[in-house]
């Protein structure tokens, strides 16, 4: 397999994104937060990621974007309803602009979704085509 480049898979992952969301490239930015800013629904999301396993041949779906997707209810009921600093600075690789949120705010652990940006899926991305978990 070819080895891409973060411009060719960050310019990838924009393309899908436009495509399944009708959205023009220059109107995707690297730091769009992909629910409030782009308008993504939860069925725009699992269709970017069937799109993104097909585009870049590989599965997208892993362990970390499933926490941040689906938080796992029995660890909701045992811990503090917002992240403690630790968690953050362990999801910010992922959710860039988690940092900037948590200076301002604590962060509830059902809201991780809102932090995913066009950035974070093509880190995931970039992680999953360097073999990565």
């Amino acid at each position: 397999m070819t080895q891409l480049g973060s411009d060719e898979v960050r310019a990838k992952v924009t393309k899908v994104l436009g495509v399944s969301l009708a959205l023009e490239p220059e109107e995707i930015a690297p730091e769009a937060r992909l629910v409030q800013d782009l308008g993504m629904d939860s069925l725009d999301f699992l269709d970017v990621l069937f799109s993104l396993e097909r585009e870049f041949d590989v599965p997208i779906r892993d362990p970390a974007l499933n926490r941040v997707l689906r938080p796992d209810k029995s660890e909701l009921a045992r811990k503090s309803e917002y992240l403690d600093a630790e968690e953050i600075a362990g999801l910010v690789p992922l959710l860039p602009a988690l940092a900037d949120a948590a200076a301002r705010q604590p962060v509830r652990r059902q809201e991780l979704f809102a932090y995913l940006t066009v950035e974070s899926l093509t880190r995931v991305v970039e992680r999953k085509l360097a073999g990565s978990p």
